[in-house]
């Protein structure tokens, strides 16, 4: 009983991950054909990894948030803030790997990440705000 009750009480905010899947969707629309005509198979392969590893940045991002939302401030800076640097460290980590192991494209690899972290993390912070405005 009291395990139901928990999982009513958590209110997933949709939004935020739609606002990802739009993105995606409207950059994969305008970039396929010259990212087909003009890249390389190394460089598409460097964009799309990059991409990635930026959705999955942002996505665990927004499961920190959405985890400590009704925690204390704490416990929600903790999971906000460490967050972000277990996610930098370990998409570092991802990147040195791909390009000293499995010898990605760096330029097409480092490009698609900053880009899609920029644009994300964009995000990130409006949602971030809106979630503390709604906290107060």
């Amino acid at each position: 009983m009291k395990d139901s009750s928990v999982r009513s009480s958590i209110k997933i905010d949709w939004s935020f991950p739609k606002r990802i899947l739009l993105t995606l969707g409207i950059i994969t629309v305008l970039g396929i054909y010259p990212l087909v005509e003009y890249g390389t198979p190394e460089v598409r392969a460097g964009i799309i990894i990059g991409c990635i590893i930026s959705v999955l940045n942002v996505l665990l991002g927004y499961i920190s948030i959405e985890y400590a939302f009704d925690k204390s401030n704490n416990t929600f800076m903790k999971a906000v803030l460490g967050g972000m640097g277990i996610r930098l460290v370990a998409s570092l980590t991802a990147v040195l790997v791909l390009i000293e192991v499995f010898d990605f494209h760096i330029v097409s690899l480092v490009s698609s990440l900053l880009v899609f972290y920029f644009v994300f993390m964009l995000y990130e912070i409006m949602f971030y705000n809106k979630k503390l405005s709604l906290r107060k």
